[in-house]
């Protein structure tokens, strides 16, 4: 098969399997309640956990996590195991899928919860401590917002100073800014802006 038309497929494949909104799924299943009707109306774990129930918004990041890890993973021992940079545009497609779900009308979560499980894919080790810095300065200081945007802006810093990564990181800081600005639109959506 043409590598253009198997990205293009794993791509859109990628993209449907992004839109799956577990924290609305979830959320009506196990309480009955319109995720996009509490809280700050945002279909995320985080809006389940502090709205709805502690454990099943745990449980939804969780979900959340591993559906973009393991699908990187399966895609990349299935089909692109040499094509890294391809690899890391499906995972992004995933992200995208996360926050503008076409089978949600476009209202999705934040997608940082999806990016980072993207990041810990391709970049485990600077992800991960990055994670625990950002954990640490949500926990301590009660800054979940600019803990967020740590994950999203130091992951491909820490990439490049210590020369890591499935990829090269000027694709990871590429990835890093489009989420800078489709978390820009997602906050804009929602009135935080």
């Amino acid at each position: 098969m043409n590598i253009v038309l198997k990205e293009i497929i794993l791509v859109l494949i990628a993209y449907w399997i992004g839109s799956f909104s577990f924290a609305r799924i979830l959320s009506k299943i196990f309480r009955n309640i319109n995720i996009y009707k509490v809280g700050n109306f945002i279909a995320d774990a985080s809006n389940v956990y502090h709205n709805v129930s502690k454990p099943l918004g745990i449980l939804i990041w969780l979900l959340d996590f591993l559906r973009i890890y393991i699908s990187l993973w399966i895609t990349h021992l299935i089909f692109l195991k040499h094509e890294p940079e391809l690899l890391l545009l499906v995972g992004f497609s995933m992200t995208i899928g996360h926050c503008f779900p076409i089978m949600h009308n476009f209202k999705g979560g934040r997608g940082v919860v999806a990016y980072s499980a993207l990041l810990f894919y391709f970049a485990p080790l600077p992800t991960f401590i990055v994670g625990i810095a950002s954990l640490l300065i949500a926990l301590l200081f009660h800054q979940a917002r600019f803990s967020q945007y740590m994950m999203v802006i130091l992951v491909p810093i820490a990439c490049y100073i210590f020369k890591t990564g499935k990829v090269w990181a000027r694709y990871l800081l590429l990835t890093s800014i489009i989420m800078g600005i489709i978390n820009y639109f997602v906050s804009k959506r929602y009135g935080e802006i």
